[in-house]
């Protein structure tokens, strides 16, 4: 008896230990093995001079890297090549990946592919640009008509009145352009004391940003404000101003914070810019993919925020941050 009672107590205990071992192995492992989970994520632009789209990448890559998925980044050369983003988002399509995350060049055609993935049973997120589609699963982005209405009324308070403003902006079908032009339109319209001139459309050109900025300075002795919608435009604009020698003369507010962006505010020929948070949309969007897989809903609209950086608040830590995002 004492001889059997020495064998089955070493086998109590060995099988305790395994049976522990296959319990933590079970709880901590890796929820998203790479090989199972593949997420194609579709962009405006892989321009790497963007710093918009590089801040979102890099925490794209950042978030698949901590879940533990598969993530490939692909998208045109320019933001302006719709027809390439069509080509590209047929043949992810065909690729059958477990995830697509869509950032539209155009909103509505996109929206055919849209409809394709799902009907595939392809799950798609959009980002930054969305489609005018609701199968969307949610849309990571910035609240661009409420950013633009903020810009809108803080440029209300610092131009003179009597005074006509210009609306630049980049691409005539994305949600981006389209919902920034809306909520600029919503203040400065209301104001009797300004006269928006018009909207123009750089096609997301530096230089024709530049070349419009110039050819309305000097066709409109009343111009006295040029409203810029993107990083694009807010560069070819300042050029413009700097260089016809217009400072605190044409104010210049516009959206986001490349380091040129924020030169120009440091110098006074940018008067303001609202700051998106790149990181966030791309670090959400790869989440919300892999919560989607696991059967979690979310909201039509997930707001990213943005602030409003003006000359008196720049310096601000917080804000500091903002302005200089970490980007391999």
């Amino acid at each position: 008896m004492k001889r059997r009672t020495v064998f089955i107590v070493p086998a109590i205990l060995l099988f305790l230990l395994f049976t522990g071992i296959f319990i933590i192995l079970y709880f901590t492992r890796t929820p998203f093995p790479q090989k199972e989970i593949r997420v194609v994520a579709v962009l405006k632009t892989i321009d790497t001079n963007m710093e918009f789209w590089e801040v979102v990448k890099t925490a794209m890559r950042m978030a698949a890297n901590e879940l533990g998925i598969g993530l490939e980044i692909v998208g045109p050369p320019d933001e302006s090549d719709i027809e390439s983003q069509i080509r590209i988002m047929e043949a992810v399509i065909q690729q059958k990946p477990s995830v697509i995350i869509l950032a539209a060049t155009d909103r509505d055609r996109l929206v055919p592919l849209v409809e394709k993935a799902h009907s595939q049973r392809i799950p798609v997120i959009t980002l930054d640009s969305g489609v005018k589609s609701p199968l969307p699963r949610t849309f990571v982005a910035t609240n661009n008509v409420e950013a633009a209405r903020e810009l809108a009324r803080y440029a209300q308070q610092h131009i003179p009145p009597g005074s006509m403003v210009a609306i630049v902006n980049h691409i005539p079908g994305a949600t981006t352009a389209i919902e920034r032009e809306q909520g600029v339109r919503s203040i400065l319209e209301k104001d009797p004391r300004f006269t928006i001139i018009g909207t123009y459309f750089t096609d997301n050109f530096e230089e024709n940003a530049y070349t419009i900025a110039r050819s309305l300075m000097n066709q409109h002795p009343r111009l006295r404000a040029l409203l810029a919608m993107n990083e694009v435009s807010v560069i070819g604009c300042a050029r413009a101003i700097r260089d016809l020698g217009k400072k605190g003369v044409v104010q210049l507010y516009g959206f986001d914070n490349s380091l040129v962006e924020v030169q120009f505010l440091e110098e006074g020929v940018l008067n303001a810019t609202v700051i998106q948070r790149p990181f966030s949309m791309g670090y959400l969007s790869v989440q919300i993919a892999a919560d989607v897989l696991r059967g979690k809903t979310f909201p039509s609209f997930t707001d990213t925020g943005s602030v409003l950086i003006t000359p008196e608040n720049m310096y601000y830590p917080e804000h500091q941050k903002l302005l200089f995002p970490f980007v391999k």
